[in-house]
């Protein structure tokens, strides 16, 4: 999904280049930053697979790279392809170093992006480093399906290329061995406001319509050495620009190294088994919640409601919400909400959730299965629901539910609504799962569900922090 106020922005910034204005002074939290400009610059970033990196000539910035997308898609001319062509023209398979690409988000040197992207904390918002993720994974859809290799060429065949899901999103940790002489973790979500960010990506599977993109994430520490922040895996299809209920076929992946096969058969294999939301329970799991419910019923009782310890709470207390207008400022060239900033409003409210759920600073560790189910658009009432799933230890598992009301927009709810018994019908459009840290309380409160509907939630987040745990942490 693109952005157009993304685009929007880049114009204005255009227009506004010859214009003289004062000299902006920066906050005083950036001012306290380490300046860049006395660091050693490391940008020698080797693409996955063993893929050479680019040369620092060959660098764009992310603006000009949401711009390229934009003028690519502008020049599609779906009029110009038949339906013969969508059918039967013959697609040459891609390598994955075709696809390769890398980009900057340039903190060092341009202060309005600096400010763009400071949290309240002074480091980086990682709510807008998920939209250029997303706006990552759309380009380098659009690079491996465009006739020479490059946006500035036209398409095979004519496409819109959106999300469908978030396969994860993982957050690493690395040792500042000159801070901390323990060798301690630090979390990886701190990542520095003033200095540059590298992100690089490329398709690693390819299916008859649907692509993975996998994008990583790197910043200079302050010793000038480069260091791995996150890795994702973006799930794209390709669709008929003319008719979005109908697909249209991408090219496909051939390994021209080892290194490739072994890649592309790793991603094919997950793409396949990407999804455990919708298994039943195993009998482990329900005798974990038979257990669970008769220590539960074997309790003191209030109102037919079982007393909880004081380290416990219901699942249902930790729910927390916003609710919001979709104005068209948010909208991608499609003229539906743009997806990476549905995802930036999700991390935010369950980074709050988790933060008040264990009264202190948390990390974000990983995000999981993250499904774009419906489109939202323009004028759409946007309910976003939060809730914590599971606990382990120090860890946090939290889901957020992405839902709109508006009988205006969706004349099928007007007569599921009934105001006069407090009945609010939704649609959910998207599902968004966050693994958190608590850094600075180890000792946080055990969810319960409460009925069956929670323990089946219970169950789905228990699986996704084990999956996260095995893979990242342990």
């Amino acid at each position: 999904m693109l952005a157009r106020y993304a685009s929007r922005r880049i114009f204005q910034v255009r227009q506004f280049s010859g214009c003289n204005f004062p000299v902006v002074t920066l906050p005083s939290i950036l001012q306290q930053r380490d300046s860049p400009t006395h660091k050693k610059i490391n940008r020698n970033v080797s693409s996955v697979s063993g893929i050479p990196s680019l040369s620092s000539g060959q660098e764009m910035t992310i603006d000009n790279m949401v711009s390229s997308i934009y003028d690519h898609v502008s020049k599609c001319g779906p009029e110009n392809f038949t339906d013969e062509d969508k059918k039967n023209k013959i697609l040459q398979p891609r390598a994955i170093s075709d696809s390769y690409r890398k980009f900057v988000i340039p903190l060092s040197t341009d202060t309005v992006k600096q400010k763009e992207y400071l949290s309240a904390m002074g480091n980086v918002r990682i709510g807008k480093i998920l939209e250029d993720l997303d706006h990552m994974a759309v380009h380098v859809a659009y690079i491996h399906n465009s006739e020479n290799g490059s946006l500035d060429g036209p398409m095979t065949l004519p496409r819109t290329i959106v999300t469908a899901s978030v396969k994860r999103v993982d957050f690493h940790k690395y040792v500042n061995t000159k801070k901390n002489k323990s060798k301690e973790s630090f979390l990886r979500e701190d990542i520095n406001s003033s200095r540059d960010i590298i992100i690089d990506g490329q398709v690693t599977y390819a299916g008859t319509s649907s692509m993975q993109i996998s994008i990583r994430l790197f910043q200079n520490d302050e010793n000038g050495n480069l260091v791995h922040i996150l890795k994702a895996d973006f799930i794209m299809v390709s669709r008929d620009p003319l008719d979005g209920t109908k697909k249209i076929r991408v090219h496909g992946l051939v390994a021209k190294t080892p290194d490739e096969a072994e890649t592309i058969n790793q991603a094919k294999e997950h793409f396949k088994t990407m999804s455990n939301r919708d298994e039943e329970p195993t009998n482990d799991e329900f005798r974990l919640i038979h257990r669970m419910y008769n220590k539960l019923i074997a309790r003191n009782m209030v109102n037919d409601t079982p007393v909880l310890e004081k380290s416990e709470i219901w699942m249902h207390k930790t729910m927390l919400s916003v609710t919001e207008i979709c104005f068209p400022e948010y909208q991608n060239m499609y003229g539906k909400i743009f997806g990476g900033f549905l995802m930036r409003k999700a991390l935010e409210l369950a980074y709050t959730n988790a933060k008040m759920y264990c009264k202190g600073r948390v990390a974000i560790r990983s995000m999981d299965h993250i499904e774009f189910a419906k489109a939202v658009e323009i004028g759409h009432v946007l309910h976003f629901d939060s809730f914590v799933t599971y606990t382990d230890r120090k860890y946090i598992q939290v889901k957020v539910v992405a839902s709109i009301s508006d009988q205006n927009k969706l004349p099928e709810l007007a007569k599921i609504n009934n105001p006069t018994l407090g009945q609010e019908a939704r649609v959910n459009t998207n599902v968004f799962n966050f693994t958190m840290e608590s850094v600075d309380n180890p000792n946080i409160l055990t969810v319960v569900p409460k009925h069956y509907v929670h323990a089946t939630t219970y169950l789905e987040g228990r699986r996704l922090l084990n999956n996260t745990l095995k893979r990242i942490i342990n």
